[in-house]
């Protein structure tokens, strides 16, 4: 961690977020050692995911439930990430209650600390067909964003905005709607990953560039 901060400043790389291994309720020695990783890459907010299933493997379908569950199992992690300066940030993911963005901002809420928010992830929500209006019902808005997109199957594909079908038109006029403030991360990450070394810096150029054109039209009044 403290070779790949230096690297960063090396290079004029900032480092905003990081993302945990595991959920929140595994609490073990890896899950915090990633608090102290986005500590020291001076990364302000780290994602970890919430818990979405019982032990005997059966998916958490109620809501209340769910924020119970996962309200007392991520306060060891929030009270460790206060003490690092570090904002957890859980997301909606893709079983059982995790998928309802509502259900997500209500945990947010149960657990009311200023080291604990919520991202929205665009690719999770249309995996399940959810529609981004969603946002409209959640009392305590994400405050960063995964962009990813993809076909609307069961496939997470993590692709770049425009090659999925997401409506990305009415995504960012909801944002708008919303007042949303926070980041956007372009976590299209699968293209890049997947291609051949030779077809790369054009991939992520490309991200680049839509990520730009999203960010216009959010600014354009």
């Amino acid at each position: 961690a403290e070779s790949l901060r230096k690297l960063g400043e090396e290079n004029g790389v900032v480092y905003t977020h990081a993302h945990a291994w595991g959920d929140a309720g595994s609490r073990s020695w890896k899950t915090f050692r990633c608090i102290d990783v986005a500590r020291i890459l001076g990364a302000k907010y780290l994602v970890v995911h919430p818990i979405y299933k019982h032990e005997d493997g059966s998916f958490i379908m109620d809501d209340e439930e769910f924020v119970k569950v996962n309200a007392e199992a991520i306060m060891p992690l929030v009270e460790y990430a206060e003490k690092q300066n570090v904002i957890l940030l859980s997301e909606n993911i893709l079983w059982g209650s995790s998928i309802k963005a509502t259900a997500i901002s209500a945990l947010v809420e149960a657990v009311n600390s200023p080291f604990f928010a919520w991202c929205y992830d665009t690719g999770h929500a249309n995996v399940h067909h959810l529609s981004c209006r969603e946002l409209l019902k959640c009392k305590i808005p994400p405050i960063s964003l995964h962009i990813q997109d993809n076909h609307g199957t069961y496939a997470d594909e993590h692709l770049m905005p425009g090659d999925g079908d997401i409506d990305w038109k009415e995504f960012l006029d909801v944002l708008k709607e919303i007042g949303y403030k926070g980041e956007m991360v372009m976590e299209a990450h699968h293209q890049s990953l997947d291609a051949a070394d030779c077809d790369r810096d054009p991939i992520l150029r490309e991200i680049y560039v839509r990520a730009d054109k999203m960010r216009e039209y959010f600014l354009r009044k």
